[in-house]
Order: structure tokens, then C-alpha cells, then sequence
């Protein structure tokens, strides 16, 4: 993650000032201003919009507590608390703060605060962008329907239907491929190259002679040098790709990307 915007609002010059250097300290880090007072607060998060603002609780004429109330918690950016008084951690929490941190703070707890809040930060993206390509995914699904919506699964005596949007990814076994679900897995029979004939390319991509994931299941991917991608998966799982799909597969995310 690069480049949060972050605001720091103090009504203390020095307690600005330490902020201000401990963020310029993190190179993810783009800090937008500072505020001496609520009112300022109010104004600049609706002007410039920051991703995450440190926020003192007790200012005269409005305190940290009264900016939420005043932005509206659906307009506020992601705040950590700061203050002298242990008493307002509770209510910080009340309206969705990220973290709380009490004066004075050593700079491994500060640190510990903005950990917190990148991955706050990081979920929202996540989620964001899981969203974006659902939707991308939801209008190629109407435009093509001759792709294989669900597996059919016949195990002891019962029939299970089982959504290919359920399917984190797919491994050859033999004759067989295993459906790897969220909990649980499944054996179908049916080799690797019939599938991939069958699965919408959109939404599955074939990373390996053994294995195809399923794109919004991908938590995240890195090449790892010697022509290999490592895959992180929805349910923990890596998967490393074979050398032979890296042209393949850097063409595909590099779509996705686009």
C-alpha cells in the first residue's frame, strides 16, 4: 500500500510536531496537513479527503469526538484517537476508531497504532477491489453462458451441487480434479485440460499444469524470480506457479490491472 493521505489534528504544537515526525518516519505515508483545532479538522477532511487522520480527543471549541459528529461517520476517513485521558477509549471505539492512543506514547506504541491502521486500510481495498471485479465478472456471465456454472457431486448415496464461485481453486489428482472450497473439498472426476475447456477464463486462470485458481479468491501474488508467481489464497494456502505459464500468466494480471 503506498501513499496514505493522513491528516494530524493536535491543538498542542508539540504534540503535532512528534506526530508529524513519526509519520514522516514511514515512506507509505503522505501527510496532507496539520490542524490546530476542530474546526480546521472539520474543513480539511472535506476539502482534501484522507485516508486516515490522527485525531486528539480534547480540543477547545470542539472536540475529537464532536469532528465524527460533525463529518458523519459514512464521510469519515479512519481515525486513531490520541489523548491524555484514559475515559474516552470506550466511546472512541463507539464510533469506529481504529486504534487509541493515550499520552504519553513510546514510539512502538504510535507504531503499533499505525499497523492497525493499515490494515484497516488494506481490507478496505481489498474489499473494493473484490467488488470491482465481481461486477466485471457478474456482466461477462451475461454475455457468455456457455461456461460451466456448477459441479455436480455424488457422494455416499448424495447429490451436491457446488458453484464454481465457491471454488478457491482446483488441483489435478489423477483423473480427478479436487475442488477446494472455503472449509472443505470435493473430488470430481474430470482431468485439468477438460476443465479449463469449461471454466470461464475471466474468472479462473490455469497457473500451473496442476492447479487453476479462481481469481477473486487471490489474495494476493508476487513473482518470486526464476519464472515463478506465488499465489496467497482466501483460505491461507500459497501456491507456487509452473515456469512454463509465466508469459501467461503476467499477460493475465497485467489485464486485470488495466
Amino acid at each position: 500500500m503506498k501513499h496514505i493521505r493522513t491528516l494530524v489534528v493536535d491543538d498542542e504544537p508539540a504534540a503535532r510536531s512528534r506526530l508529524s515526525r513519526l509519520l514522516a518516519q514511514d515512506p507509505e505515508i503522505e501527510l496532507i496537513g496539520e490542524c490546530r483545532n476542530g474546526g480546521e479538522a472539520v474543513e480539511s477532511i472535506g476539502k482534501h479527503k484522507p485516508d486516515l487522520v490522527f485525531l486528539d480527543v480534547e480540543m477547545p471549541g470542539m472536540t475529537g469526538f464532536e469532528v465524527v459528529t460533525r463529518v458523519g461517520k459514512a464521510h469519515m476517513p479512519f481515525v486513531v484517537f490520541v489523548t491524555a485521558h484514559d475515559q474516552y477509549a470506550l466511546k472512541a471505539f463507539d464510533v469506529n476508531a481504529v486504534d487509541y492512543l493515550l499520552k504519553p506514547y513510546d514510539d512502538e506504541r504510535f507504531q503499533s497504532s499505525l499497523d492497525k491502521a493499515k490494515k484497516h486500510l488494506e481490507m478496505r481495498t481489498n474489499s473494493k477491489l473484490t467488488g470491482k471485479l465481481l461486477d466485471l465478472m457478474r456482466e461477462h456471465m451475461q454475455a457468455k453462458s456457455e461456461y460451466t456454472e456448477q459441479f455436480i457431486i455424488k457422494e455416499k448415496g448424495r447429490e451436491y451441487k457446488i458453484p464454481v464461485d465457491d471454488i478457491i481453486y482446483l488441483r489435478a489428482e489423477g483423473n480427478y480434479l479436487h475442488l477446494q472450497l472455503k472449509d472443505k473439498h470435493h473430488l470430481y472426476r474430470m482431468t485439468m485440460n477438460a476443465v479449463e475447456t469449461e471454466l470461464d477464463p475471466v474468472r479462473f486462470l490455469r497457473i500451473h499444469r496442476s492447479y487453476m485458481v479462481h481469481n477473486t479468491h487471490v489474495r494476493s501474488h508476487r513473482y518470486s524470480g526464476n519464472n515463478e508467481f506465488i499465489f496467497s489464497m482466501a483460505n491461507g494456502e500459497r501456491i507456487v506457479s509452473g515456469r512454463s505459464y509465466k508469459e501467461q500468466i503476467a499477460k493475465t494480471l497485467q489485464e486485470q490491472a488495466a
